[in-house]
């Protein structure tokens, strides 16, 4: 990974708004939790639109997560998945680590609109 380079994570907004109680976010991806699955699932600028389709389409209730990796304890992996490199958190999300946060809208086809990540975004 850059250095300084953002990685994202998409999550619920109700899951996200949860992890204030302790400071930490520990869910993985949609429907589930860090401890079931062993990492937190994330994508580099240019995969966010791929996953928001695949996994969250139609959904209403979605927020982008931009994450600064330097800030994140435990480690983080860049690893091969559905023929890409895809970066995964081994362990809970600091709150903190989260640069910003982007809430997500659908447009007509029920297609989150991903906001522009800097140039990588395809």
């Amino acid at each position: 990974m850059t250095a300084g380079a953002r990685i994202y994570h998409l999550a619920v907004r109700d899951e996200w708004d949860a992890a204030g109680a302790d400071g930490y976010y520990r869910r993985s991806t949609l429907g589930a939790s860090l401890e079931d699955v062993g990492f937190i699932h994330c994508s580099h600028a240019h995969q966010v639109s791929t996953i928001a389709d695949l996994v969250y389409r139609g959904r209403d209730d979605v927020v982008l997560l931009e994450i600064d990796p330097a800030r994140v304890d435990a480690e983080v992996r860049v690893e091969p998945a559905h023929g890409d490199e895809y970066p995964h958190i081994y362990g809970p999300l600091p709150a903190d680590a989260v640069v910003r946060t982007h809430d997500l809208e659908l447009d007509g086809s029920g297609t989150l609109v991903i906001p522009r990540l800097g140039d990588a975004v395809r």
